[in-house]
């Protein structure tokens, strides 16, 4: 039996919406790639205030750019994750994900609320998050999608995570 998804889940094209309702019960909005217009970010906004979004992108630069575009629009989000699997395979996206990381990302959807600091910069830098492989290993921690140090710090914030909670991760 289906699960039903009450949020509306942000995807950024129509087979990822084939996708999510082969394993799920669910609406969804399409951005389009990374071709999202003002209206449709205004629709997420609205509908965000409404019922709740889920931003469930792909782990490349078309998704994360549609990332950071909603990021900086919405206040309280939630989002999904498809890890990033080996290199060899060239694209990684809802779309290419099995029916298991579908269902494994959105059960580990992790709620974003912007402005809201618990972790300083001066506590991010004193982590010494200076490698690929730790920001690897905390994204995949936190069901993110990799992203750099900038992003990391921010998204840390928007899920409340402090400096110990991080430190538990890597030491």
């Amino acid at each position: 039996m289906k699960r039903e998804i009450k949020e509306i889940v942000v995807v950024e094209g129509k087979t990822d919406t084939e996708k999510l309702k082969k394993n799920f019960i669910v609406e969804t909005i399409e951005t389009n790639g990374s071709r999202i217009s003002k209206k449709t970010i205004e629709l997420i906004k609205k509908v965000n205030l409404e019922r709740g979004v889920i931003l469930f992108l792909d782990p490349d630069g078309s998704g994360e750019k549609v990332r950071r575009i909603l990021e900086n629009n919405l206040e309280n989000f939630k989002q999904a994750f498809i890890k990033k699997r080996n290199k060899k395979v060239k694209k990684v996206g809802v779309a290419e994900a099995s029916d298991d990381e579908i269902i494994n990302a959105i059960e580990n959807v992790a709620t974003f609320q912007k402005n809201k600091q618990s972790l300083s910069w001066k506590e991010y830098l004193e982590l010494n998050i200076d490698s690929k492989l730790k920001r690897t290993i905390i994204c995949e921690n936190y069901n993110m999608s990799y992203c750099n140090n900038k992003q990391l710090f921010k998204r840390l914030n928007m899920i409340s995570k402090t400096k110990n909670d991080v430190k538990k991760i890597l030491f």
